[in-house]
């Protein structure tokens, strides 16, 4: 015992230390155990794939975006009267127009009734004064200067050049020739005989009519003038549409303002 009371402090000591060798000599093991815990608990974990993303409705978006690309078009001219109050004019008869939409009067309510194909026209007459010679007829509806616009006739030899035309070679017989001739504008050739003249378009005279005055124009053409609504009109295009044959545009511009007008006509009837 009193060995005890005696060594207590170094018997304490010992114990400690023994304590602190097992500690140490179990540490490795407690390691591998924990580690090995933790591998299992990981392996042991259900892994699910979460579920997609519901598909994003963009629809709004892209309302918004179709809007942006088609803006809205806004008449503040005609159909309303928020900026443009009603308008009436009288017409020579007394009569009392509502101005609505704006071609109730003035180029607007002209109209085309029709459209007439003016013609370059060769024919063959007779024979000239001499064997060699042929008397062929020339008409150009379309020119400018109305003087030169009815038929003129030419005596001409084989190999001479006239006005309109050089007559480059006769065929067929005596009692039924055959002109081949050559057109001086274009270059372009053309053969010619008693039954079968020559012809072409160079343009087109137009019928108009304008019904707040009751007035109707015959046959007018590029360059002449229409009195109507206070104002005068010259007529600067009378021409086909190149992609539908049977589209025309008529083309009028005021004097006052040099604003210019197209009204259009459909005819598969006109050439």
């Amino acid at each position: 015992m009193n060995f005890i009371k005696k060594h207590y402090e170094k018997i304490l000591l010992g114990v400690v230390l023994l304590g602190l060798a097992v500690a140490a000599a179990l540490l490795p093991m407690k390691i591998s155990g924990e580690r090995q815990r933790l591998i299992d608990l990981t392996t042991s974990l259900i892994i699910t794939r979460p579920k997609p993303l519901p598909a994003r409705d963009a629809s709004r978006f892209d309302a918004t975006y179709g809007r942006l690309d088609k803006p809205a078009a806004y008449d503040f001219s005609t159909g309303h009267n928020l900026f443009n109050p009603v308008q009436w004019e009288k017409t020579p008869d007394n009569k009392m127009i509502k101005v609505a939409l704006g071609n109730e009067v003035g180029p607007g309510a002209l109209a085309v009734l029709n459209l007439n194909p003016l013609f370059t026209t060769v024919a063959y007459e007779s024979p000239g004064e001499s064997d060699s010679n042929y008397l062929v007829s020339v008409t150009r509806d379309a020119d400018l200067n109305p003087w030169k616009r009815g038929k003129k006739s030419f005596d001409l030899e084989v190999g001479t050049k006239g006005e309109f035309l050089t007559l480059d070679a006769v065929k067929g017989t005596p009692d039924q020739p055959q002109l081949v001739m050559e057109l001086n504008d274009t270059g372009e050739k053309i053969s010619v005989s008693a039954d079968h003249p020559f012809q072409r378009v160079d343009g087109y005279s137009a019928d108009l009519k304008y019904d707040p005055e009751k007035r109707i124009w015959q046959g007018r053409r590029v360059g002449d003038k229409l009195y109507f609504a206070g104002d005068e009109f010259t007529i600067v295009a009378i021409q086909q549409n190149p992609v539908a044959t049977n589209q025309f545009e008529v083309v009028v511009s005021a004097k006052s303002t040099g604003k210019k007008t197209t009204k259009e006509f459909n005819s598969d009837k006109t050439p």
